[in-house]
């Protein structure tokens, strides 16, 4: 009978993320980004609770159980599961209330204390990186939401001070992809614009409004046909890397797949629509251009997309 009614609330999930709950099976995915894979499979179950509570439940429950799985000994892993618990608040009673309030007064006070103001993503490097504290934002801010808490107003407004400060670009207004200015880190990265845009419309909308009026209209490509985001700003050209994916003619896949989520969280449904369908036009001839056929089919990469094309539930 228990089958019966798990089968009949289930999510119709692609084979690939049935796989990753059912399995652990993260294909074409670092261990690294696993748990931000993760989190963005529990947010496209919460986003479409309105259309069956049931099955969104049954489907963050299964995110969660897979994620208690995974380590999460790094401030990005922790990061990530804050964000899935988060999901679970939006679809029923708090998955783990003591896990939860640990975890975000333990991330709040690791954001507060480092001189950066922002939580370090890996133990060790000094690289601060503003996309992945907007993650922690959003994570507190749910928290908060959910539970009456007051982690994220401190995170928040240091955070803010520090870029505002010290790592904003005075040629797009845009800040660095690292506070320090470290490696590339002076240049404001597509897929780190697009990945803190998404989150801070949860924990900052005023500031998330600003960067992604300077981001849309700097960084935007628009072919007609097919539209995505630039990886480097105007005028720069550099190599892709792990965190940009494959870039084609500028374009970046990480900039272009976050930016869906991106548009949709500022409300540009008519953008997301457009970046949703270039991406899977792209993905229908994957296999015909060098370095995307890996990505397309990656666990990450379904995830992103079944997120960033669902309903968005606002907290």
């Amino acid at each position: 009978m228990l089958a019966w009614t798990l089968l009949l609330a289930a999510l119709p999930l692609s084979p690939g993320l049935e796989s990753v709950l059912e399995g652990g099976a993260f294909v074409g995915t670092p261990k690294g980004f696993r748990m931000i894979t993760l989190s963005h499979l529990a947010d496209g179950c919460a986003a479409r609770a309105h259309e069956d509570p049931a099955a969104a439940r049954a489907c963050v429950e299964r995110v969660y159980r897979r994620a208690r799985r995974l380590p999460a000994q790094t401030g990005l892993a922790q990061t990530h599961l804050l964000l899935i618990l988060g999901a679970g608040d939006r679809t029923g009673p708090c998955l783990d209330p003591k896990r939860h309030q640990t975890l975000a007064e333990l991330l709040a006070a690791g954001s507060l204390a480092d001189p950066d103001h922002h939580l370090p993503s890996y133990p060790g490097p000094k690289d601060r990186w503003p996309a992945d504290q907007a993650a922690t934002l959003a994570g507190l801010h749910r928290y908060d939401h959910a539970h009456q808490g007051h982690t994220l107003a401190p995170v928040s407004a240091a955070f803010t001070e520090r870029i505002l400060d010290r790592a904003i670009d005075p040629s797009t207004q845009l800040p660095w992809s690292e506070v320090n200015g470290r490696g590339t880190g002076k240049l404001p990265r597509g897929c780190a614009l697009s990945y803190s845009i998404r989150y801070l419309a949860e924990a900052d909308p005023n500031l998330a409004a600003q960067w992604w009026a300077q981001y849309r209209a700097q960084y935007l490509v628009d072919r007609g046909v097919l539209v995505g985001f630039r990886e480097w700003p105007p005028g720069v050209e550099r190599r892709a890397d792990i965190d940009s994916g494959p870039i084609v003619e500028g374009v970046g896949a990480a900039a272009t797949a976050f930016g869906i989520g991106a548009a949709r969280a500022m409300g540009d449904e008519l953008l997301a629509w457009r970046l949703t369908a270039t991406a899977h036009a792209v993905g229908a001839v994957a296999t015909q251009l060098p370095g995307l056929a890996k990505v397309s089919r990656s666990t990450m990469a379904e995830a992103i997309l079944f997120w960033a094309t669902a309903p968005q539930v606002q907290p």
